[in-house]
């Protein structure tokens, strides 16, 4: 997956092959947050044309966001899970851990089709760690249903949205059903199915909500909220935290105000999972009574250790 700035490059380079960018962003820094922060915003110094055009233009800096994360995820799938990587998801699912998440990606959905009964545990499917009040994309008329019922394993609350998840597309989406469609399992050719049900979905788009300081108006919509709601409870009652590849930047106030307002207990084990031993002061600084274990941080494979020794 790319890093910010790397994805930054990658929308700039593919908007400039399809339009002008306005003169203000070659002054601005390469970087999604600090463009949705400004297209978003009516500044009073444009007029209406203009207002519109930065709409328009934000409009298609989230749908490069998700066909670029589409095309990582589609070439990480060629290959099959790495061990560490199923051994981490049965554990997810033993535990029945709560996992949050601010990525779009689909790659841990993918890795759970891909588990076999014979090591002790089922294929898991999307609408069995997704919440409840999500809506299957294939249950929609004429679509053949694709996945399993209930099971008891580990909640997925995927809280920027993901890339197999459908809306309107509407600046204002209160009560609308949030839809998601299944996925093929890691190293799996099943492009076929897959591309049936994202068909399905032609008068929706992809619910992705964008890098940007201020994302208050994204959250308009009361299974979003209830997302953040979730994973609210789960933080303020979790025993163990464990934050896998998060920074913490100082521009995330959204999450920065989200997890002082759901602090976890001071008994609570927090463990940081990273290569970079400053998350760690970050973490210190902004929850100042826990305890934050370095136990996990190292400059290679960070992830991979954790996942070896996590039970």
């Amino acid at each position: 997956m790319p890093t910010l700035v790397e994805l930054s490059e990658k929308v700039k380079e593919r908007l400039l092959e399809e339009i002008t960018l306005p003169p203000i962003f070659h002054n601005l820094d390469n970087n999604i947050e600090t463009w949705m922060a400004f297209l978003s915003q009516e500044q009073p110094w444009l007029k209406q044309h203009q207002i519109h055009f930065n709409r328009s233009l934000a409009g298609k800096i989230r749908d490069q966001i998700g066909a670029i994360i589409y095309e990582c995820t589609l070439e990480a799938s060629r290959s099959e899970a790495h061990g560490w990587l199923n051994s981490l998801i049965k554990t997810w699912h033993r535990n029945k851990t709560t996992v949050i998440t601010l990525n779009y990606d689909t790659l841990i959905e993918r890795a759970c089709r891909e588990l076999n009964v014979t090591d002790g545990i089922p294929r898991i499917w999307a609408q069995q760690m997704y919440p409840p009040y999500f809506t299957n994309i294939a249950s929609r008329p004429g679509t053949a249903q694709w996945g399993e019922g209930e099971l008891d394993t580990f909640s997925y609350l995927k809280l920027h949205g993901s890339q197999n998840w459908y809306y309107s597309g509407r600046d204002e989406f209160y009560g609308e059903s949030i839809f998601f469609s299944n996925v093929p399992p890691l190293g799996s050719d099943n492009s076929e199915n897959e591309s049936k049900l994202r068909s399905k979905s032609r008068d929706k788009e992809i619910l992705l909500i964008p890098p940007v300081y201020e994302k208050t108006g994204y959250f308009n919509n009361e299974t979003v909220r209830s997302l953040w709601r979730d994973a609210g409870t789960a933080l303020t009652k979790a025993k163990r935290v464990y934050v896998i590849g998060y920074s913490l930047p100082v521009s995330d106030l959204g999450m920065r105000f989200f997890m002082s307002d759901n602090q976890p207990q001071p008994s609570t084990e927090f463990y940081i999972v990273d290569i970079d031993p400053a998350v760690r002061c970050r973490f210190e600084e902004l929850l100042p009574r826990l305890s934050i274990y370095k136990t996990f941080i190292c400059k290679q494979n960070a992830v991979k250790k954790f996942s070896q020794q996590y039970t």
